[in-house]
């Protein structure tokens, strides 16, 4: 429960909430947090406000039994204003980035759909446009060492589902790849096979595809045949690698009870096609159809390790969890300072990710992208689950039923 408190009482070691005061109105990046300094205790002194708040439970230390004599600096809580001022226009442009990112990735995912429909109908021009579409993944990742992979957050239909799934796999696959030192021939293969992996269940009966209650078995079957459709559609296009059929025909092929078509051996797996069928699980375990069902992102690749680890390639695993960190994107979190935040890249530092706060006294659209280390001095705590908000944070958070991932580079001369 928060207490009113008079600025002239204030302690270091007392959390504390700005409530009454505008977020524009102070020079913090956060509207609640545990005081550190007296320069803090002065800059809150400094706004002009006679009172604040503050939590008993998330403070270490009790008020000042009386008000004290000393009086704030008025330079410092202009001076601290000024730097939130210029400091939010570097993080409003990191945001306009992010936002600039996220519809690259809605366009990308309209023109896969684009280019799956036309290889569909016969239509070479959409066969030359795949193929493009996949160098230009695998070009970037091979130029680009700098790069880190943020979180879409979408909300989208089955069949725009299944075009955002091919979408997010080629990209994970390629920088996964790239990870791994995968040559540039073979990159190209890798993207292509990653991009079209799914084709094959264009020619399921969306009846079954996209069925809500259980399946029968012989649906079941009727499911896993889409890698032999795959292989079969793809075939009608002139010169597609051999390595990126296998990648369409191998992507269930698991070491292990589950493994379809059951006909392949997986330790005759290509490299190519072991990419793909990781970065395929786990894009799986987060995008489940039934939004129930759907793991966390951390919680996927904790699962991922337990059950998967005999099952999939141990290197390209291992690598495929380093590569996305601690917390991955779409990662919900609880910070050392109490407060709740979403991450949405993966910084330099995998302990340290860039994310959105919620702060619910900070209208969501002001709502910035903050470095954790640099922009506020806090750390993750621990990892949360969806339900472990409340209504009012789920809202303000808006983690939707689907998660996608783009690629960015990271120009350090801007940070």
């Amino acid at each position: 429960m928060l207490k009113k408190i008079s600025v002239k009482r204030l302690k270091v070691g007392l959390h504390i909430y700005l409530k009454d005061i505008p977020w524009f109105k102070h020079p913090f990046f956060r509207s609640n947090f545990k005081i550190k300094s007296n320069n803090e205790i002065y800059d809150i002194q400094g706004i002009g406000c006679e009172y604040v708040y503050y939590d008993a439970t998330k403070s270490s230390v009790e008020p000042l039994m009386e008000d004290s004599s000393s009086k704030a600096s008025g330079s410092s809580g202009a001076k601290s204003t000024t730097i939130k001022k210029e400091r939010s226009i570097a993080l409003r442009k990191r945001k306009e980035a992010f936002i600039k990112t996220e519809k690259k990735f809605i366009a990308s995912a309209e023109k896969a759909d684009q280019i799956m429909q036309g290889i569909l109908k016969g239509q070479v021009s959409f066969c030359d446009e795949a193929e493009q579409m996949a160098n230009e993944f695998a070009d970037f990742f091979l130029s680009d060492a700098e790069t880190t992979l943020n979180l879409i957050n979408l909300s989208s239909s089955d069949e725009a589902a299944l075009y955002y799934h091919s979408l997010n796999v080629a990209i994970l696959a390629c920088m996964l790849g790239s990870e791994l030192g995968v040559n540039a021939a073979d990159m190209r293969n890798l993207s292509l096979g990653a991009l079209m992996h799914d084709i094959g269940k264009s020619k399921i009966p969306k009846k079954i595809l996209y069925k809500s209650n259980a399946m029968t078995k012989p649906e079941l079957e009727m499911i896993k045949m889409h890698t032999f459709y795959g292989v079969e559609i793809l075939s009608a296009v002139k010169d597609v690698h051999r390595d990126v059929m296998k990648a369409v025909y191998h992507h269930h092929v698991v070491n292990g009870k589950g493994s379809y078509p059951t006909s392949v051996d997986y330790e005759t797996k290509s490299l190519i096609a072991k990419v793909v069928t990781v970065v395929n699980v786990y894009d799986n375990l987060i995008n489940d159809r039934s939004v129930d069902k759907s793991l966390t992102p951390h919680k996927a690749l904790a699962y991922m390790y337990k059950v998967y680890s005999e099952k999939l390639d141990s290197n390209v695993l291992g690598h495929f969890i380093r590569m996305l960190g601690v917390y991955p994107p779409g990662s919900i979190c609880e910070l050392d300072s109490g407060e709740i935040a979403m991450v949405v890249s993966i910084g330099e530092n995998p302990l340290l990710p860039e994310v959105v706060l919620c702060d619910l006294n900070v209208p969501k659209n002001e709502a910035m992208i903050i470095k954790l280390g640099t922009d506020i001095d806090s750390k993750v705590e621990k990892v949360l689950a969806p339900t472990d908000l409340t209504s009012d944070q789920v809202k303000y958070l808006s983690p939707k039923t689907k998660i996608g991932y783009y690629a960015e580079v990271k120009d350090k001369t801007k940070e």
